[in-house]
């Protein structure tokens, strides 16, 4: 294959993207929790000093939104894998899932130590894949749409996994919808008891790198963000274009489940009926915040979390409604991305035609 690095996208154009949207972003989320604190709510001092005195000015509270955000990081980097290649998978939110309960399976049925840690992350990994695989085989072999499919099987995980749950792998000897608890031993150690904060946050910050560094600095990584922008020109320059029509979807799936390990390994320490909590879904917002640049990302991830946890605060310290930071997160997600976001739907559906015409 020759050198593809001359046709490239600029590294400058694309950074300078995500600075943008990072900026609006931040600009943005003050903004609104200002508004919000002055209108939704009758204490709006005690609801701006939650936002941005509380998050920072207790330890305890600072780590736990740390570790919050390394599964989101790890599940951004999963739709953007995809996304960089011309993918738009919506089928995060299912693979989080069975990775959780793949995750909580395999750690509750080994002792507890290392190797129960290890299964655990490979066997989250291996339920993120398999929900990834009907997408991308049938992405792979019938170039079936990926959104639409993506979207179908994960809703469809999501009812498979509530039952799971809730029927033959619940522990029945607590009053919770959940499996069994892993063992102490199995859980990731703690950096700075009582904290939650793990090593999970800094794995996350090495995979961002460790993926930026493929996308940007190797031929492949290269050739895959050249097939995400248009097919039918990868494959006249004789890429790998139907490798590249699966691996990635399942790349995707694998890093879903990583993420899904984190939250059974970490605070959670077990599965629980609606674990995921909606975290798939953020992760999107957060890829496409970041520029779908994997060095951006962290601090999306971070952005998002302090939100989550600005929010809770204030529902402790003031009357704002816990919820207002999805409000918050809605109009952010809409503001930064919302003309980037279009001409991308546009590019898919041009792609798309493309591909129908190349057959035909």
């Amino acid at each position: 294959m020759s050198d593809v690095s001359p046709l490239a996208p600029a590294a400058s154009s694309r950074y300078r993207e995500a600075a943008r949207r990072l900026a609006l972003s931040a600009g943005l989320s003050v903004l609104m929790v200002g508004l919000l604190a002055v209108i939704a709510s009758n204490q709006p001092i005690a609801t701006m000093r939650a936002f941005f005195v509380t998050p920072f000015q207790s330890s305890h509270v600072l780590f736990s939104m740390l570790e919050a955000s390394a599964p989101l990081m790890l599940c951004a980097l999963g739709a953007l894998v995809a996304f960089r290649s011309g993918h738009f998978s919506l089928g995060g939110e299912g693979q989080l899932y069975t990775g959780i309960m793949a995750a909580a399976w395999a750690g509750s049925v080994l002792p507890g130590g290392g190797l129960g840690m290890l299964v655990a992350m490979l066997a989250a990994m291996a339920g993120g894949m398999l929900i990834a695989l009907p997408v991308a085989i049938g992405k792979r072999l019938w170039q079936a749409d990926v959104l639409l499919l993506s979207f179908l099987v994960s809703q469809g995980s999501l009812h498979a996994v509530d039952w799971a749950i809730a029927g033959p792998l619940r522990d029945t000897s607590n009053n919770l919808v959940a499996m069994k608890t892993l063992p102490a031993a199995t859980l990731l150690p703690r950096l700075f008891p009582p904290s939650v904060l793990s090593a999970a946050l800094f794995f996350a910050l090495f995979v961002s790198l460790a993926l930026w560094l493929f996308l940007s600095k190797t031929r492949t990584g290269t050739a895959l963000c050249l097939y995400g922008k248009n097919p039918v020109f990868a494959s006249l320059m004789a890429f790998p274009v139907r490798a590249f029509a699966f691996w990635p979807i399942l790349a995707g799936g694998a890093l879903h489940g990583l993420a899904a390990s984190f939250m059974v390994l970490g605070p959670a320490g077990t599965a629980f009926r609606g674990a995921s909590s909606g975290l798939g879904w953020s992760a999107i917002g957060v890829s496409l915040i970041a520029g779908n640049e994997p060095l951006a990302v962290p601090l999306a991830a971070i952005l998002f979390a302090w939100l989550d946890s600005g929010a809770r605060q204030a529902a402790i310290w003031s009357d704002l409604p816990p919820d207002a930071a999805m409000l918050i997160k809605a109009a952010v997600l809409l503001a930064s991305t919302a003309r980037p976001l279009a001409s991308m739907l546009l590019r898919f559906r041009a792609t798309q035609r493309a591909q129908r015409e190349a057959r035909a």
